[in-house]
C-alpha cells in the first residue's frame, strides 16, 4: 500500500500529457528566442530555452526559433513543418515574431523577411493556430520583447518606420488576433518595456549583448546590440513569462515547478 503511495506521489510531481508523455513547450520565433540548437553561442541566451531550467520533471522546452527568421520565412524555409511535424497532444506552441517581420529597408528585406502587419501577419500566424490545433496541442502567441532603444532623454522608445509602424505594432496585432482566434497570449513586449523602463538605459544595457563588448553585431543589427538578450537578460524575461503565466492561470503554468 505503502508503495502504490509512493508512485502516486511520483506521478504527481512529474509534467504528464494528456497522452501520458511528458508535455513539451515549442517555440518558433527569430534571433531573440534562438538557442542555435542547444549548442553554445556566447554571448547570445533564448530566454525560452531558459525556461525548461523552471519545468517539472517529465516537461521540456524544443526550440525551433531561428535568426533573422520572420513569420512568412519561418514557413517558406520549412522550419514550420519541422516544428508541428514534432508537436504531440497536450503539447503547447508559442510564436513570437515582429523584429524581422517589421524590417523593408533593403530589398532583400522586402523579398525574404518583410511580413506586413496588416494582411500577411494575421494570415501566417492564423494557420499556425489553426495546424496547432489540428494536432491536438495548445497554441500560445508571445509579443516580441522590446530593444534597449533609449533616446536621449534617457526614455525607451519604438522606432517607427514612414507608415508609423513599429515592433509595438505587431505585439498590438497578436493581442487583437489573440482575441479573435481566443490564443492566450504573452504580452512580452509590454512586460520587458516595463521592467527596462523601471531599470533605466543603464541597468537595461546589462540584458543585451551590447553590455558584452561585443564588436560584430548580429541579423543587420549595429554592432552596439541592444536586441539580443545574454543570459542576464534571458533570466529575467523568463522569470517575466512564468510569472504572468502563474498570475493568470494559464494552462501552460502547469509545466512549471
Amino acid at each position: 500500500m505503502a508503495m502504490k503511495r509512493s508512485v502516486v506521489m511520483v506521478l504527481a510531481g512529474m509534467c504528464i500529457g494528456a497522452l501520458g508523455a511528458g508535455q513539451t513547450l515549442f517555440f518558433a520565433g527569430d534571433s531573440t528566442l534562438d538557442d542555435h540548437g542547444r549548442k553554445p553561442c556566447p554571448p547570445y541566451a533564448s530566454w525560452g530555452t531558459t525556461l525548461e531550467g523552471f519545468m517539472k520533471e517529465g516537461c521540456k522546452v524544443d526550440n525551433y526559433a531561428k535568426s533573422g527568421a520572420s513569420s512568412s520565412s519561418f514557413v517558406r524555409d520549412g522550419y514550420w513543418a519541422k516544428l508541428i511535424a514534432k508537436v504531440q497532444p497536450g503539447d503547447f506552441v508559442v510564436m513570437q515574431f515582429g523584429h524581422n517581420d517589421q524590417k523593408h529597408s533593403t530589398d532583400f528585406y522586402r523579398r525574404y523577411r518583410y511580413t506586413p502587419v496588416n494582411g500577411k501577419f494575421e494570415e501566417y500566424y492564423t494557420r499556425f493556430v489553426e495546424e496547432v490545433r489540428a494536432k491536438g496541442a495548445t497554441p500560445m502567441f508571445a509579443t516580441p520583447i522590446v530593444r534597449g532603444t533609449f533616446d536621449s532623454d534617457g526614455r525607451l522608445i519604438d522606432r517607427c518606420d514612414e507608415n508609423g509602424i513599429n515592433l509595438r505594432s505587431y505585439a498590438d496585432a497578436a493581442i487583437a488576433l489573440g482575441r479573435k482566434l481566443d490564443v492566450a497570449v504573452v504580452n512580452m513586449n509590454h512586460l520587458t518595456r516595463e521592467l527596462l523602463t523601471k531599470k533605466g538605459k543603464e541597468e537595461s544595457m546589462k540584458f543585451f549583448v551590447i553590455s558584452t563588448g561585443l564588436i560584430k553585431g548580429k541579423d543587420g543589427e549595429p554592432a552596439k546590440d541592444v536586441t539580443h538578450p545574454i543570459k542576464a537578460g534571458a533570466d529575467a524575461f523568463a522569470k517575466l513569462f512564468i510569472d504572468d503565466v502563474k498570475a493568470r492561470k494559464l494552462p501552460v503554468a502547469q509545466l512549471f515547478r
